[in-house]
C-alpha cells in the first residue's frame, strides 16, 4: 500500500496525491530510518524505511518516493547509529507543521499551495508600517471571544481598526515556531519560570507556532494564517514577517538540540577555533549563512512565506550577520546580495536591522532594495523633544530622509526604516514617563535592557494625576508623532502608540505575557485625543504630494531660525524651521526650548494656513486649518506647528 523507493534529491516534505517526496540533509547519518504515522498523534507507525547512504543518499541528502500518503500524516527521521540504535527524533527543518507528542516530534504532511489573490504592493514613499506582537495587540480585547484573543483570528477581527487608523503595513513580530524555554529567570515576585514570548528564537523555519492559533496545532495555525493575510490583502493592508536567520532555538554547547546538531551542526553553525559555537546574536549560536546548503535552506524559507503563504515582506533581525564571513568581516557576495537579487525576494519588501549583538554596525551598507532601520532617527528625535542641546543639524538631517550617506545613488529618501520605538524598548508613552527602566519583573536585577533611552519623566517617575505633567506628556507624544510622519523616510509606529500603551517602564519585556504589557484597548476611548491625532496625522501625510512622489526634486527645502534665512546651528539652539517649497508649499517649525518664540513665515504671494500646532490641547485645535494673517506665528515652549501653502481670495 505504501511502496517506496528511490527519490529525487529533495529536501524537505513535497506531497501530491500520486505520491510523496521526502528528503533531508545530513552529513552525521550512514544510514536514517524514516517512520510514517496515520495520525499525528499515532502510537504505532504503518510503515517504516531505514535507508542506507549508498541507496538513498546523494550529496548529503538522503531521498525517498512514498505512494499512498495523505494530508495530515505524520513523519519522523531518526538516525540510525552504528550500533543500530536510533537518535531521537528529529524535527525536520522543512517541516510546514510539527507536533511534540510523548516526547517525540511529528513532522505533519501538507500540500503545496500557491497564492492566489492579488497583493496591495504599496510603494516605499506610501508606507506607514505598524509594528506588532500578535498574541499581545487582541489579549486584552474583551470585544473578542476569548478563544479568538491573542490570535491570528483575533488580529484578523480587528483589522477595520488599523485600516483606520491609516497604517498601510503590519510589520509581525516573529511567529515561526519557537523554543520559549531558553530562560532561567524567574520572576521574583511569583518564582514562575520566564518564557521567551516574543520568539527570536525560532526552530520551524516553515511553520507557524500553534501559540497564535485558535486550534492550538502547527499544521492547523499555518492555515489561520493563510486566512489573515487573505483578509488583509482584501483590506489593502500588508503584511511583513519579522524573521530570525542569525541564529536558531537550539542555542550553544548545552542549548536543547531540534535538528540542525542532529543533522549537520558544522554545516548549519560557525564555530571559532576551540571548536565552540560562535555567539553573534548574543543568543548562543550563529547560522553559517555563507554556506550553500544554509543559503539554500533560508531563501526557500522566504520564497514559501511570499510565493505559498502570500506576505509581502520581511524584517531581518540582527541582518549584519547575514553579510559576514566567517571571521565576521563585510562581504559583497553575501547571503544579503543573493536576497536582494533573487528574482522573486528582490520584488517583495526587504527590512534590515543593520548591526549585529558582537558590535557590527552596518547602517548605509545593505545591498538595494533593502531598507534600513535608522536608530540614528530614533536617539536624535528622542534628545530633541526632550530639550538636549546640539542636535539641531542632526534633526535637519533626519528630518529630510538624509541622515546617513550612501554611496549607492538608487538609495533615496525612502530609503530609510523612521522609527522612535520599537518592541526592545521603551513605548512612547513610557518614554515620556519614565526616567530610568524598570525591568524588576524580568528576574535579572535590573540589569537587562537599555540604558541609554533617552527618556524624560516631566517631573514624576511613572504614572501620575498631575495634568500639568499629564499634559506635557501627551504634548511630546504629539511632538515625536509629527517627527516621525512628518520626516521624509518610511514611518514606523509601535503597537499600541497611538493610544499611549504603556509597559510600566519595562524597556525590554521580552519575557512578559500579561496585562503589563498586552494592548490596553479602554485606552481607545481614554486617549481618544491622540488616537485622533496620530489618524488625521497620518492621513494629512498620505495627502501631501511632497511625501508621495518618488521624484523630491520637484521640491526645494531651506532652513530658517525665528528670523527667516538665519537658521541657528549652534550646540546650544534648540529650534529650526524647515521651508518645504514646490507644488504645495509646507513650513515646519520645532521648538524645544521652555519659552516660546516667534518664527517669520516665509514670504508668499499665496497664504499660510497653521495646520498643525502641539500645544493646544483638544484635537479640534491641533489639527486645524487657521488663516496665518500675521507674517510672524509664536511657537509654544516644546511644540512643533506645520503650515501649509493656500491660494486664498478674500471675499467682500
Amino acid at each position: 500500500m505504501y511502496g517506496s523507493s528511490v527519490g529525487q534529491s529533495v529536501i524537505g516534505c513535497h506531497f501530491t496525491e500520486m505520491r510523496t517526496h521526502l528528503g533531508v540533509y545530513t552529513t552525521r547519518a550512514s544510514k536514517m530510518l524514516l517512520e510514517i504515522y496515520e495520525e499525528a498523534q499515532s502510537i504505532v507507525p504503518i510503515t517504516k524505511v531505514i535507508m542506507d547512504a549508498a541507496t538513498y543518499q546523494k550529496d548529503n541528502v538522503f531521498s525517498i518516493q512514498i505512494e499512498g500518503l495523505k494530508e495530515g500524516m505524520a513523519y519522523v527521521w531518526r538516525i540510525v547509529h552504528e550500533d543500530y540504535s536510533y537518535s531521537p527524533s528529529i524535527m525536520d527543518p522543512y517541516a510546514k507543521g510539527t507536533i511534540f507528542f510523548q516526547g517525540e516530534w511529528r513532522n505533519i504532511i501538507k500540500k503545496t499551495k500557491r497564492y492566489h489573490l492579488p497583493k496591495p504592493q504599496i510603494p516605499w514613499e506610501e508606507t506607514i508600517l505598524y509594528e506588532m506582537h500578535v498574541g499581545h495587540f487582541t489579549m486584552n480585547n474583551k470585544t473578542l471571544s476569548k478563544e479568538t484573543r491573542g490570535t491570528f483570528i483575533g488580529l484578523m477581527q480587528q483589522l477595520p481598526y488599523l485600516k483606520q487608523l491609516g497604517v498601510t503595513t503590519l510589520e509581525l513580530l516573529p511567529i515561526f515556531k519557537w523554543n520559549a524555554y531558553t530562560l532561567k529567570n524567574r520572576n521574583p515576585q511569583t518564582g514562575e519560570l520566564l518564557e521567551d514570548v516574543w520568539g527570536y528564537n525560532p526552530v520551524g523555519f516553515f511553520c507557524v507556532d500553534e501559540r497564535f492559533s485558535v486550534s492550538k496545532e502547527s499544521s492547523k495555525a499555518i492555515d489561520e494564517f493563510r486566512l489573515l493575510v487573505e483578509k488583509a490583502h482584501e483590506e489593502g493592508l500588508e503584511i511583513i514577517l519579522d524573521v530570525v536567520y542569525n541564529h536558531t532555538g537550539e542555542g550553544g554547547e548545552d542549548g536543547t538540540a531540534f535538528h540542525f546538531k542532529y543533522l549537520a551542526p558544522e554545516v548549519y553553525y560557525k564555530y571559532n577555533d576551540k571548536g565552540q559555537f560562535l555567539n553573534c546574536s548574543g543568543t548562543g549560536n550563529t547560522l553559517n549563512t555563507n554556506h550553500s546548503i544554509v543559503k539554500k535552506f533560508i531563501i526557500d524559507s522566504l520564497v514559501y512565506w511570499s510565493e505559498e503563504v502570500g506576505v509581502d515582506g520581511f524584517r531581518f533581525d540582527l541582518a549584519s550577520i547575514l553579510g559576514q564571513d566567517e571571521c565576521g568581516r563585510w562581504i559583497k557576495t553575501s547571503l544579503l546580495n543573493e536576497i536582494a537579487e533573487h528574482p522573486l525576494l528582490g520584488k517583495v519588501k526587504l527590512i534590515s536591522e543593520s548591526w549585529d549583538a558582537k558590535g557590527s554596525y552596518d547602517v548605509g551598507r545593505m545591498p538595494y532594495p533593502f531598507r534600513e532601520w535608522s536608530d540614528y532617527f530614533r536617539d536624535t528625535m528622542r534628545q530633541f523633544v526632550k530639550g538636549d542641546q546640539g542636535k539641531i543639524k542632526a534633526l535637519a538631517d533626519c528630518i529630510q530622509g538624509k541622515e546617513v550617506y550612501f554611496t549607492d545613488l538608487t538609495k533615496g529618501t525612502s530609503h530609510m526604516i523612521h522609527f522612535i520605538t520599537a518592541h526592545d524598548g521603551f513605548t512612547m508613552w513610557d518614554l515620556l514617563s519614565y526616567n530610568d527602566k524598570h525591568n524588576e519583573a524580568n528576574g535579572e536585577g535590573n540589569r537587562d535592557g537599555h540604558n541609554a533611552n533617552y527618556s524624560y519623566n516631566w517631573g514624576v517617575e511613572g504614572t501620575t494625576e498631575d495634568t500639568n505633567i499629564l499634559e506635557a506628556r501627551k504634548r511630546g507624544m504629539r511632538n515625536l508623532m509629527c517627527l516621525l510622519i512628518l520626516a521624509q523616510g518610511v514611518p514606523m509606529l509601535l503597537m499600541g502608540d497611538e493610544i499611549g500603551r504603556t509597559q510600566g517602564g519595562n524597556n525590554n519585556a521580552f519575557c512578559q505575557n500579561n496585562a503589563s504589557v498586552w494592548m490596553d484597548w479602554e485606552r481607545v476611548t481614554t486617549f481618544k485625543s491622540q488616537y485622533l491625532f496620530v489618524q488625521r496625522l497620518i492621513a494629512l501625510r498620505k495627502s501631501l504630494d511632497y511625501f508621495k512622489t518618488a521624484d523630491k526634486n520637484n521640491y526645494k527645502i531651506s532652513w530658517h531660525g525665528i528670523r527667516y534665512n538665519q537658521p541657528d546651528w549652534s550646540y546650544y539652539s534648540k529650534s529650526i524651521a524647515c521651508f518645504i517649497e514646490g507644488d504645495q508649499s509646507l513650513f515646519l517649525v520645532a521648538n524645544s526650548h521652555y519659552e516660546s518664540l516667534r518664527f517669520e513665515m516665509p514670504p508668499s504671494n499665496k497664504k499660510w494656513c497653521r495646520v498643525i500646532d502641539t500645544a493646544n490641547k483638544e484635537i479640534e485645535d491641533i489639527i486645524n486649518e487657521e488663516m496665518v494673517e500675521e507674517t510672524n506665528y509664536e511657537v509654544k515652549p516644546y511644540s512643533i506647528c506645520l503650515f501649509k501653502e493656500i491660494n486664498y481670495k478674500k471675499i467682500g
